[in-house]
């Protein structure tokens, strides 16, 4: 690439019929002058876009280091979720299964009171059987006096 001292540095051979030298030598400064401008603005824009080059890309590999922290976030909440739910069936099925137990439990218990019941009430049929006897009898020998 042509820079600025390259111009300034260029000597042009003499001509008999050629151009009026301080002429072109006062172009050659205003070019010399605008070039070197420009090729400082330049030299400072592709330094720029090298800072701002390396900025994407420490943004964009802090996007992918976001994105799989949020990717693992979302695992390790799914595998909270699904972790949760089974033991959440599990605790219904435990829930279920000592109901069934209960219940049974109160039914068997339901049925020996029943049983008990009926021993009972056939024990005060029998004991009024008796008592009914122990009457006769004693009306019997209060008759016969």
């Amino acid at each position: 690439m042509l820079r600025p001292i390259d111009i300034q540095n260029k000597e042009f051979e003499k001509k008999l019929k050629g151009y009026d030298c301080d002429a072109v030598d006062d172009f050659l400064d205003v070019v010399i002058q605008d070039f070197e401008q420009l090729y400082k603005e330049n030299t400072g824009l592709k330094d720029r876009i090298g800072v701002l080059t390396e900025t994407v890309e420490r943004y964009k590999s802090m996007e992918k280091t976001m994105q799989k922290s949020l990717d693992a976030a979302k695992q390790t909440a799914a595998d909270l979720k699904n972790s949760a739910q089974i033991e959440a069936e599990s605790i219904i099925s435990k829930a279920k299964l000592d109901a069934s137990r209960l219940s049974k439990q109160i039914d068997d218990e339901h049925l020996k009171k029943q049983q008990s019941l009926k021993t009972i009430g056939a024990e005060v049929d029998s004991y009024k059987a008796r008592v009914r006897a122990l009457c006769e009898s004693v009306i019997k020998i209060v008759e016969t006096f």
